[in-house]
């Protein structure tokens, strides 16, 4: 009994041995065929050329991919798929990837090169749910121009992605990106235009869940059937530019602190926003009469939400554009205000409007409109602030729009508020910036459309009324 058990157990032993190779190159095949699939799906012809199995690895040679409409062509010298045991495929391309992108006389065609160090990238998972783990010590993208001379090279280091792609018909892909740095040079020779630029960026990191899309079905993301959402966030940078001209020579050093922000398409709605800190930059000229000097920003913000699908009923839309904290050198201050009569505190500029937009055509073909291609019902100030030399402006305000006139008719109303407005535009026309028959002319015009408010003598408001049938009001008094 003894002896057909371990002949029993012999023969399964060698059924493995035999099997697992077969079982690999399946395996093996199985992952590059999704991937060649996948590509496909996004509107990418993948082209496989001579296929060699030895054991449980399955290579590729000569493998093209070529972008929708021809413009793009990548061509890989090779495609390697091994299976490592624990259903987990190690794939290996190439040190070096060249591809070409030639939009067909719209912009220039460019020449690409890409290299990767120390790289892997191993897949696991099952067809429904694939992950893919890569890493790369270096990531080398270098791109050129002939006419004009354009070359730019962007050089990552510590590259790592993690990602699952799952679905069916709907493919998705979901995971993150990372890397610890990347320095991008550019250079430019353009006739008479030479600029280079040399910039560092910091612990680049984002997170992604996209589904993916093809030219061909491209709409479902405008009309919400497929989404896609995008956070990123990186540490400080550092740059450098210089730009020749006929006219000057402009050299520029700037640095930056943190940043983040994302990026949506979601339910056929488009969403941005993004926050940055510390901006100063530097600006020396030559052949122009100008010092060097200093500009910079404490924390500058955006956003905007818009929908994208042609509808019967508004939705909301919003813009925002914020910078606080902005600050300009001595020598700045000194070429408008060389007698320091001016307050130099820092300023701040905000502008945040939303309202209730409807589109009239389908973005897919909006070239093909005839006439106004939306329709905004509503408008709301949220805040417009400006503060600058001792003076503070501040607005806020709705109105809703009748699109049945032209142009719209606007119903609502309009409050501003203003503190040391006056005292600026004295100290203006004193220095010589406004002459001062335009300063008389705008406190008349100020006079007509505020009146004095509760905070000090140079302090004034204004309600702008907008009524039905066109009438303007200016704190209760008729102005139209």
């Amino acid at each position: 009994m003894s002896f057909y058990k371990n002949q029993f157990s012999l023969v399964v032993l060698l059924a493995s041995s035999f099997a697992s190779p077969v079982f690999a190159q399946a395996l093996a095949e199985e992952v590059v065929q999704e991937y060649v699939s996948e590509m496909a799906a996004s509107g990418v012809v993948v082209a496989l050329g001579a296929k060699t199995v030895s054991g449980g690895t399955v290579e590729w040679k000569d493998v093209t991919m070529t972008t929708p409409q021809n413009e793009g062509e990548y061509k890989i010298a090779f495609i390697r798929a091994e299976e490592i045991g624990g259903d987990k495929v190690s794939m290996t391309y190439p040190k070096s990837v060249s591809f070409k992108i030639d939009p067909k006389g719209e912009q220039p065609a460019m020449d690409m090169i890409m290299t990767l160090g120390e790289m892997t990238h191993i897949i696991s998972g099952t067809k429904d749910a694939r992950n893919h783990d890569f890493s790369a010590a270096a990531l080398n993208m270098l791109a050129t121009t002939a006419a004009p001379s354009l070359t730019m090279n962007f050089a990552f280091s510590d590259v790592v992605a993690q990602y699952q792609n799952t679905g069916g018909d709907v493919r998705n892909s979901k995971g993150i990106a990372k890397a610890a740095g990347l320095n991008l040079t550019y250079s430019l020779n353009d006739k008479d235009m030479q600029m280079s630029m040399v910039s560092a960026y910091n612990n680049l990191a984002s997170e992604f869940d996209i589904d993916l899309v093809s030219q061909e079905n491209m709409e479902q993301m405008f009309n919400g059937t497929r989404n896609m959402l995008m956070t990123y966030s990186m540490g400080s940078t550092s740059s450098t530019i210089d730009m020749d001209s006929p006219d000057a020579r402009v050299f520029v050093e700037g640095t930056t602190g943190s940043g983040a922000g994302s990026f949506s398409i979601q339910g056929g709605e488009l969403a941005m926003q993004g926050t940055g800190n510390d901006f100063d930059y530097s600006v020396k000229m030559k052949d122009l009469p100008l010092p060097p000097f200093q500009i910079g920003v404490d924390q500058s913000t955006m956003a905007l939400k818009m929908p994208l699908a042609q509808a019967d009923t508004p939705a909301d839309a919003r813009i925002q554009l914020g910078f606080f904290g902005l600050k300009a050198s001595d020598t700045i201050w000194g070429m408008v205000d060389p007698t320091g009569s001016l307050p130099r505190e820092k300023a701040t500029l905000n502008l945040d409007l939303t309202t209730k937009v409807k589109w009239l055509v389908d973005l897919m073909k909006i070239d093909e409109a005839r006439g106004m291609p939306a329709e905004i019902s509503e408008v709301t100030i949220n805040d417009i602030t400006l503060k600058i030399a001792g003076a503070s402006f501040n607005g806020t305000g709705a109105a809703t729009l009748d699109n049945s006139k032209f142009p719209p008719e606007p119903v609502g109303e309009v409050n501003l508020d203003l503190k040391g407005g006056v005292g600026l535009l004295n100290k203006l026309v004193a220095l010589g910036l406004v002459p001062q028959q335009q300063g008389q002319m705008v406190k008349m015009m100020s006079g007509m459309f505020t009146v004095p408010g509760g905070d000090g003598t140079d302090h004034l408001t204004s309600k702008i009324e907008m009524k039905k049938g066109g009438a303007i009001l200016a704190n209760g008094q008729r102005v139209k």
